[in-house]
């Protein structure tokens, strides 16, 4: 199942403890995401899926490094979301964090994410 109304790219909001943190994320047809935030210092890799006729997931990967560019683990991103309209969605979203060796270190869930469809696809 797919949904044409998600491909493209979306200015995002995520609720951090009550802290906005922009971004960006781009929804390709084939079932791609590429997403970054602003306290990230990588960009994201996953894919998404239509859930339902106005709901979705999504989910991606973001490499880790420290200040020398050591790599340090991954956080793995997942969200689920639901349309409000055809240019704007809303939903819940977590993070695991992993070491490099991929054992769990911490992780959260249940953070609010609202998202606008920009440029010349939105």
């Amino acid at each position: 199942m797919t949904d044409a109304r998600l491909v493209g790219t979306w200015t995002t909001q995520l609720d951090d403890d009550g802290k906005a943190v922009p971004g960006l994320v781009r929804f390709s047809a084939d079932g791609g995401v590429v997403s970054t935030q602003v306290n990230t210092r990588n960009i994201g890799l996953g894919s998404w899926r239509a859930t339902g006729p106005d709901t979705f997931e999504y989910g991606f990967h973001i490499l880790a490094v420290d200040g020398e560019g050591k790599h340090v683990g991954e956080a793995r991103v997942r969200v689920q979301g639901e349309f409000v309209s055809d240019t704007a969605w809303q939903g819940t979203g977590g993070a695991d964090f992993h070491d490099p060796q991929g054992a769990k270190v911490r992780g959260h869930d249940g953070s609010k994410v609202t998202a606008e469809k920009f440029g010349v696809d939105g």
